[in-house]
């Protein structure tokens, strides 16, 4: 195929473009607009500056400055003149900038005055400072300069596995049919304004190929959930490229909300990172209107593959999305150990072959002739591929599942990173005989570099290497090694965590690393924990300062104390997204915002106390609001029953439709449904491949509590679904089917967590309601009964009634969880008051079986009372009392209401009306045997804390409920008294008892914890 040698140079598009729309806004950054006229001008007369530097074909020009609008009339300046443009990262120390200009030998380095200063005496720079426009030309010199396709166009430096980094040349051939590609997936054209910051190399000047604007993001407000979305939102942006994590972060801020607020963004592109099923389906119900874009790329290769989210999430042949069809399928391989193509669905390695490969690597012939081999499969003779490292499968609809790296590049919140570059830079800083860098996590979370050192003990070999270094043995935190490895690695390549060795694992028959067998770092800090709710600006400092030190270490997962105020936010484990967290909960405390950019300039505690204190603006409140919940608790009008309903009697049903049957309440609703009814009982489950997978976790959370036989299996039918997604992750057709065959709805599934803030727990606790409720009004309107939470009430000692009006309560919580529950209720309500036959049970604190003693490892009543009797040791609260009501009577109960005649309708409260205080039920353990001594509650924290960790996954729940400062006095001692009268006559004809509090069943929940192993034998007769 013949090509025209100017479509195919990047310059040369612009330029054609420039002509067709001349006044359509080309460049804008927030400070400064450029038509394509305007911007082709500016940068014709600058390659004339250039072009007298000596800047030419197969020379590079150096680009080193923020994201901002002078950085893409650089470039397209360098392309004018004929040469190449280098990006030089911000982000370099200065060891690796000094590495990668003597690498690339730039003719110049365009850059701005305060950054020109950070680069090495004798280089030629160019400095684009204020009024540069008006010092060039009159005009320029477009088209005197011959260029051929196959001729440089950019060079990008990526980390090198020898430690040294190494540049990637790519040609103009390659850019320019990966855009014509990416256009053929969506179109750009005049009126499109393309936010661009993430992967900026590639992706500024793509807009201006199609007479689109390409808005500049910011550095500083890139990593700001809030300044992100208010900036896409204010300069009207209609697309964009973020990481997954980014997303993640953004939509951990606005939850479904961020549709809303983004109303221009028409499509959204994810890049650098595996994309999860469960962020996809996530971003899909908060963006209903954006088309979103997973696209997978290679710098040595461009695009790749590319493909909507919407159908890539279906796709059950594949764990993660899937990144689409490739982009030329002739040209994409996925092979085995011997160069051999693999079947549909086998992974092996991935190779790309094609037009869009790079010429090479800069300066190292050995390295290009490894990755860039030749394509056996190719027509054309010399042919090459690229060898991408990735792992990889072709699926049965053609599309591409990345399933990680073969070799040691991975990604860390979306840079590529090999670890042998890490590697090799801790070999040349610190004293070190041996060292090895692993990723820990899986790719697309929260993955952090693990590296394992062997030091240096004979001084005489240091050799001006770092030693006699301090680790945390408790958090493997080192901010010494962090601040010594700044000066060699970027922030992304720097280890969060070091374990110190005397010897590295080897293998026998290789004489390698056996990194199978290195031990296991220190465990990951744990979900963060409650911080400070509120602070007043006006207090001291030093009250300031505590708090923001203590909400540091909730957020990295360190001990209380360990945070001082001049503290680097970077060098004790955080990172931008870490930050942006952060700051959201600054925000929440002071009720001021702070800058993403203007804490970088010093994250430390005293610096953020110092823009805390500036940014605070006497007499007016800042203080962020809390969720609206009579807006919230809003239910289309589209939810409403027709008709009458048919099955009321529970004993009728042919169908029950259960949620949250793999929680704890929902184990023993699913046995007691299937004793007490005849009914076939759907429970919706999260998907996994095949029935079996649907039907596994159903069946495992019923034997963990002694519960399942092998006959239920006759009755169970697991759904596939999900709470927090629309229509319960059903495809339409599904979701009406199963509104047609249910008869009966039990709705247990929710989010239990007492820390999460409102928006992180809508998506299942209010939206998956406000779903069921559609489901209950498909076809024949079915009977929703809604398992809430005395949650719900405010604790402040009142009497909570059964009919206590809930629109006065909408207020009265503050707490996330409580207001999500809140908002359920009343939706529920609502649905109830248009004719939907509705029972709503309010649970309190739900304890173990009463005969059996099998309990919830989650529950933080239960975790007291366990970790207590392993410790030996009991805290002393006053007025403290344990309302623990057991699971089976729970049930039973449930069970008996939806049966009874009249019930529907009505609210009942499942809660003990006179709990025990905790000192009686202390006093039943001790004469169970269990020795216990009193311990004022802070000091009954400080021995748990002291005393060795609980052990398993049973265990880590433990020190999630416990860890960090644990739960607070006021959260334990409910003060409220909770009438039941409406349950208590309901229970008459025939209900079940209530069992009483007594010494017989809390040694019941003794034994059942020393057989499950979480307390030792030896805690009883100490």
């Amino acid at each position: 195929m013949n090509e025209d040698p100017d479509g195919l140079l990047l310059h040369r598009r612009f330029e054609a473009q420039a002509r067709r729309t001349p006044r359509a806004v080309a460049l804008a950054d927030g400070e400064s607009v450029h038509t394509y006229e305007e911007l082709d001008d500016l940068s014709g007369r600058l390659a004339g500056r250039l072009r007298a530097l000596g800047l030419g074909p197969g020379e590079v020009a150096g680009v080193y400055m923020e994201r901002c609008a002078d950085y893409v009339i650089a470039c397209l300046a360098a392309l004018k003149a004929g040469g190449a443009f280098l990006p030089l990262e911000l982000a370099y120390p200065p060891a690796l900038l000094g590495d990668v200009l003597a690498d690339s030998e730039p003719r110049v380095v365009i850059s701005h005055g305060h950054h020109a200063e950070r680069l090495p005496t004798g280089q030629s720079v160019l400095r684009l400072d204020g009024g540069w426009e008006a010092e060039l030309g009159e005009t320029g010199e477009n088209g005197q300069v011959w260029v051929d396709p196959g001729d440089l166009a950019f060079v990008s430096y990526s980390s090198g596995t020898t430690g040294k980094p190494k540049g990637i040349a790519n040609p103009h051939r390659a850019a320019v049919r990966s855009y014509l590609w990416r256009f053929r997936v969506s179109d750009n054209r005049p009126g499109d304004r393309v936010g661009c910051n993430v992967f900026f190399v590639w992706e500024m000047l793509r807009p201006l190929l199609r007479g689109a604007t390409t808005v500049v993001i910011p550095d500083d407000e890139i990593y700001d959930p809030e300044a992100l979305v208010r900036f896409l939102r204010e300069h009207r942006v209609t697309e964009t490229l973020v990481t997954p994590s980014l997303l993640d972060s953004l939509l951990d801020v606005h939850g479904t909300s961020l549709g809303e607020r983004l109303g221009s963004l028409k499509t959204l592109w994810l890049n650098g990172e595996v994309v999860t099923k469960s962020l996809a389906r996530r971003a899909i119900a908060a963006l209903p209107k954006t088309r979103l874009l997973n696209v997978y790329s290679v710098s040595e290769t461009h695009e790749v593959a590319a493909g909507d989210l919407r159908e890539l999430v279906e796709n059950e042949a594949a764990t993660h999305c899937p990144v689409g069809p490739p982009m030329d399928p002739r040209r994409t391989y996925v092979l085995d150990e011997d160069g051999a193509p693999l079947p549909e669905g086998e992974a092996g390695e991935l190779y790309v072959g094609g037009g869009c490969l790079a010429r090479g690597y800069v300066n190292l012939p050995e390295k290009t002739a490894e990755r860039f081999v030749e394509d056996p499969f190719a027509p054309e003779d010399g042919s090459r591929m690229y060898k991408t490292g990735d792992k990889a499968r072709l699926l049965p609809d053609g599309s591409l599942e990345i399933l990680g790296r073969v070799d040691f590049m991975v990604k860390i919140r979306g840079y590529s990173v090999e670890l042998g570059a890490v590697e090799a830079a801790i070999g040349e800083a610190l004293a070190v005989r041996g060292c090895v860098v692993v990723a820990e996590g899986e790719e697309g979370e929260d993955r952090r570099l693990v590296a394992y050192l062997v030091p240096e003990t004979d001084p005489t070999r240091h050799s001006g290497r770092h030693a006699g270094w301090e680790i945390d043995p408790r958090t493997g935190r080192s901010p010494e090694l962090r601040r010594r490895l700044q000066e060699w690695l970027p922030h992304y390549m720097i280890p969060s965590v070091f374990v110190e060795l005397d010897a590295l694992p080897i293998q026998e028959a290789t004489g390698k690393t056996d990194r199978s067998r290195l031990p296991a770092p220190p465990p990951r800090p744990g979900p963060p924990r409650e911080t400070p709710r509120a602070v007043s600006p006006d207090a001291a400092r030093s009250e300031k300062e505590a708090a923001l030190a203590r909400t540091w270490e909730a957020i990295l997962g360190l001990e209380s104390g360990d945070v001082r105020p001049d503290d680097d936010f970077f060098e004790i484990g955080g990172h931008s997204l870490a930050a942006a967290e952060m700051l959201s909960r600054v925000e929440e405390m002071f009720g001021v915002r702070v800058p993403v950019g203007a804490f970088l300039e010093e994250p430390t505690v005293a610096g953020l106390c110092g823009e805390v204190e500036g940014a605070r603006k006497p007499g007016v409140s800042r203080r962020a609001s809390g969720p609206d919940l009579r807006s919230e608790a809003a239910l289309e009008a589209g939810i409403s029953p027709r008709g009458e309903p048919g099955v009321l009697a529970l004993g009728d049903a042919r169908r029950i439709l259960l949620t949250g049957a793999t929680g704890f309440v929902g184990a023993f609703l699913l046995d007691e449904l299937l004793r007490r009814t005849e009914a076939e009982v759907l429970c919706l489950v999260r998907p996994r491949k095949g029935v079996e997978g649907l039907l596994g976790p159903v069946r495992e959370n019923l034997s963990r509590y002694g519960l399942w036989e092998p006959e239920m299996v006759h009755r169970l039918l697991p759904v596939p679904g999900d709470l927090g997604e629309p229509l319960l992750g059903l495809p339409e057709e599904e979701f009406d089917r199963l509104g047609r065959e249910v008869d009966v709805v039990f709705h247990a599934g929710a989010v239990v967590n007492l820390v999460y803030p409102y928006l992180a727990l809508k998506p299942v606790n209010v939206d998956g309601t406000r779903e069921i409720l559609r489901l209950a009004c498909r076809h024949v309107p079915k009977p929703v009964h809604h398992l809430s939470t005395n949650g719900i009430f405010p604790s402040d000692g009142r009497l909570c009634s059964e009919d206590a009006d809930l629109d006065a309560l909408a207020s009265a919580r503050e707490d996330g969880y409580g207001q999500s529950k809140w908002v359920a209720e009343r939706l529920v309500r609502e649905a109830g008051e248009r004719g939907l036959p509705v029972c709503v049970y309010r649970l309190g604190n739900v304890s173990g079986h009463g005969e059996t003693g099998a309990s919830n490892p989650k529950d933080t009543l239960t975790t007291l009372l366990r970790e207590s009797l392993r410790i030996g040791k009991a805290p002393e609260i006053g007025g403290w009392r344990l309302e623990m009501t057991p699971v089976d009577f729970v049930a039973a109960a449930l069970v008996h209401l939806a049966a009874a005649p009249g019930a529907l309708g009505h609210t009942f409260h499942l809660a003990n009306p006179d709990p025990p205080a905790a000192e009686t039920v202390f006093g039943w353990l001790e004469e169970a045997g269990y020795p216990l001594e009193r311990l004022a509650y802070p000091d009954w924290l400080r021995a748990w804390r002291e005393a060795p960790r609980p052990d398993g996954p049973d265990g880590d729940a433990a020190v999630g409920i416990l860890g960090g400062s644990g739960p607070e006095e006021r959260e334990l001692n409910d003060p409220n008294r909770y009438d039941d009268a409406v349950l208590r006559r309901f229970l008459r004809a025939g209900g079940p008892r209530r069992p009483e509090p007594n010494a017989a069943l809390f040694a019941a929940y003794a034994r059942y914890f020393e057989e499950r192993g979480w307390i030792p034998a030896t805690a009883r007769a100490r």
